[in-house]
């Protein structure tokens, strides 16, 4: 089975630029379906997991800097610079008038100032993203076949297609044996292959290049230009995915990259 995905020059730049690198998710509500990758998700709770650990040791290590500081974040500052640019800085206490001189930017007094204040600020933040990544975590559900069958009464489970321990072999083997098969045609139009890409291959445009890297760093296992014959005629779609949902359909992606051309358009739509 197959699936047909069409988007312009402008929608791929526009999904290319929105991936947050830290989580290595994708920016889903351009292409709905498309790239619901199971590994992806699960590296995503992964690091959640990873931050909250790591946030709650940092919170820790706040909170008790924060209690040898108590009284510094009731205290304000006040900075002087002179003509040359030398700063000097005179604090106040909670409830006072009066700003006296404690230092230069290097005085341990002004440093202690600082910090307190940043910890007033940083320890409520720290406190807040603990509690929300804590209650994703605690409220997520996969929605893998294999969840969905244990929620359900024998009599209406499905059978999966592919034992969900194999998904890495069956990914191999599907681009292993679509490679060979696209062997076998003599390639298209070889001359246009001009840009290459991050694994060493060649694509014929920019806005091709930036969907199969996105591709690549996604994890989704595909292959570039696969033939595609229907009856007589013989395609060569610019992206062929295998879905990780099932491990057996695929979707076909199909870059037009020249829409602002009406004789291109007209012909591909």
């Amino acid at each position: 089975m197959y699936c047909y995905v069409f988007f312009s020059a402008i929608e791929i730049l526009s999904f290319s630029v929105n991936i947050p690198q830290d989580l290595g998710i994708g920016k889903f509500d351009i292409l709905p379906g498309v790239f619901y990758n199971y590994s992806m998700i699960r590296k995503a709770l992964h690091e959640l997991n990873g931050y909250v650990s790591y946030a709650e040791d940092l919170l820790r290590r706040q909170v008790a800097l924060a209690g040898q500081l108590s009284g510094y974040e009731d205290m304000s500052l006040k900075e002087k610079v002179t003509p040359s640019g030398r700063k000097f800085y005179y604090a106040r206490k909670k409830g006072t008038e009066k700003f006296t001189y404690i230092g230069r930017a290097d005085s341990p007094e002004v440093r202690k100032i600082k910090e307190a204040h940043y910890l007033k600020k940083s320890i409520p933040v720290l406190q807040k993203n603990i509690r929300l990544v804590n209650s994703l975590l605690d409220g997520y559900v996969s929605s893998s076949a294999k969840s969905i069958n244990q929620m359900l009464p024998d009599l209406y489970t499905i059978e999966e297609s592919i034992d969900l321990s194999d998904r890495a072999e069956a990914a191999r083997r599907w681009k292993e044996q679509k490679e060979a098969y696209k062997s076998t045609f003599p390639p298209y139009r070889p001359e246009e292959l001009k840009v290459r890409t991050n694994d060493g291959s060649y694509v014929r445009s920019i806005s091709e290049a930036l969907i199969y890297n996105l591709l690549l760093s996604l994890g989704i296992t595909f292959v570039y230009e696969l033939p595609l014959e229907t009856g007589t005629r013989r395609y060569f779609p610019d992206f062929t995915l295998l879905s990780e949902i099932d491990y057996a359909s695929t979707f076909i992606i199909e870059h037009l990259g020249m829409m602002g051309d009406e004789s291109y358009r007209d012909a591909r739509l």
